[in-house]
């Protein structure tokens, strides 16, 4: 059982001694990486985000910053993820903000900037590029930050989701080439790209709560929730690919494990085409490239 709160016995403390309490209490609560946590946290808590205090250990903590560690540690224990504890995470190069509203990005996600990369390598191509259910804007920026004389749109279905994009485009100096609004998916749209990146909802509803707390209790229902079988929002999406792609352009979409054929079926039917498949680092069948099927 997670204690309400740690009590400090001492005025000062070396940093050794209170990474080794937060350690402790982390394998107590099962958290999967208690070192590496245990030093972020605490470099947040000091105000020194990017310090992990290695050859620093002797170093000497000041009171003044042992409650907001403690409430960090409190958190973690409750499997709170770090990205969400202090509000920041990595996606390619880029340093995200995130929030409650927004999914974390993925590693898994990588593999779809990867896989346009592969598919336009001519980093001086001027690309119109669009990002379908953006969150926290991560695929647009990445994709953005790749080719630099392109430019993009970022669509959400949640105002929540947008403003915080449209700050991680200023955060990391983009925000002259991405542009961000509300919307269902595509909806009322009228425009071509030539690089279409989607990473869906595709957990089936009654997975949800099978999710590990950390996913379950902590990431917006709306951002995994699939529906029935995972892929009501594949069947949406299909119907509106072929309208918005340009004549030679592709589609770079995230899957989930398994559902390779079902959502290929989908998309053959709305005159679609198969390029290619790309794994993530764990070897599934991540991202599909998809084309106009007379291409």
């Amino acid at each position: 059982m997670v204690e309400k709160q740690i009590t400090w016995l001492q005025t000062d403390y070396k940093v050794n001694e209170v990474l080794n309490i937060a350690v402790a209490k982390f394998k107590a609560a099962g958290v999967a990486q208690p070192i590496n946590d245990a030093r972020i946290l605490l470099g947040h808590s000091l105000n020194k985000p990017n310090e992990r205090f290695y050859g620093r250990e002797r170093d000497v903590i000041k009171s003044e910053h042992l409650d907001d560690f403690s409430s960090k540690i409190l958190r973690r224990c409750k499997r709170e993820p770090v990205s969400k504890i202090i509000g920041a995470k990595e996606f390619w190069c880029l340093d995200l903000l995130v929030s409650p509203d927004v999914l974390d990005p993925r590693p898994d996600s990588e593999t779809l900037i990867e896989a346009a990369i592969k598919q336009f390598p001519d980093k001086n191509r001027i690309l119109n590029i669009l990002d379908l259910g953006t969150g926290s804007g991560c695929l647009l920026l990445a994709a953005l930050q790749e080719w630099p004389h392109s430019y993009g749109l970022g669509i959400d279905i949640d105002s929540r989701c947008i403003e915080i994009a449209k700050i991680n485009a200023k955060r990391n100096e983009l925000d002259d080439r991405a542009k961000f609004q509300t919307g269902n998916w595509a909806s009322n749209l009228d425009e071509k790209f030539d690089i279409i990146l989607c990473n869906p909802p595709y957990i089936p509803t009654n997975k949800i709560a099978k999710l590990n707390e950390e996913v379950r209790l902590y990431e917006p229902t709306i951002a995994l929730n699939g529906g029935q079988t995972g892929l009501d929002c594949y069947v949406e999406l299909a119907a509106q690919f072929s309208n918005l792609l340009s004549s030679d352009g592709l589609i770079f979409l995230e899957i989930g494990f398994g559902q390779k054929k079902q959502i290929l079926g989908i998309m053959r039917s709305n005159s679609l085409k198969l390029i290619k498949i790309e794994k993530d680092l764990a070897q599934i069948d991540r991202c599909l490239i998809l084309s106009h099927k007379h291409c």
